[in-house]
């Protein structure tokens, strides 16, 4: 590990704007229901968390391994926002090779209803480019909506562990 990198030195512009695509990618593969790139976004061996990072213990959706895994739920289980819009991306380093990205998300969902999230992914070098290994989420706004109740439902029914 690069100690210097470690305390914050910069990396490039173009370093940045890699990993800046990496993360915003995710949105548009999803929206897009491009599942044959999921391989754009994701490490093979990636885990995605959509338990609430902010409650404690954390709750919802349990951890999703393995890229096919991933692809399997988000093509077959989960149920997607009309758009994802990814922005404030803030990245800590951790070495050469990886990076902590946090962003903001706002997804508009049926029945006018925003869900805003900070994903936070931590993002890896490989030999293809920029991917996440690891993606979480925050929520900001616990208020109760009978859209997120129902879709839980649904994705409990299409086989989704719960915790």
């Amino acid at each position: 590990m690069n100690k210097e990198r470690a305390r914050g030195a910069q990396r490039s512009a173009e370093e940045v704007l890699a990993i800046h695509d990496v993360v915003v990618r995710y949105g548009y593969v999803i929206d897009d229901r491009a599942w044959d790139r999921i391989d754009e976004v994701f490490t093979h061996d990636a885990v995605v968390d959509y338990r609430d990072q902010g409650t404690n213990p954390p709750s919802g959706v349990a951890p999703i391994v393995g890229r096919d895994e991933i692809e399997h739920y988000f093509r077959d289980v989960f149920t997607h926002p009309y758009q994802h819009m990814i922005v404030n991306h803030q990245i800590e380093d951790v070495s050469d090779d990886e990076v902590i990205v946090r962003s903001k998300a706002l997804c508009p969902m049926p029945g006018r209803v925003i869900v805003d999230l900070e994903y936070h992914d931590v993002v890896v070098r490989t030999p293809v480019g920029w991917r996440v290994r690891h993606k979480s989420v925050k929520r900001y706004n616990r208020d109760p909506s009978p859209w997120a109740a129902e879709q839980l439902a649904v994705w409990k029914s299409r086989g989704a562990h719960v915790v």
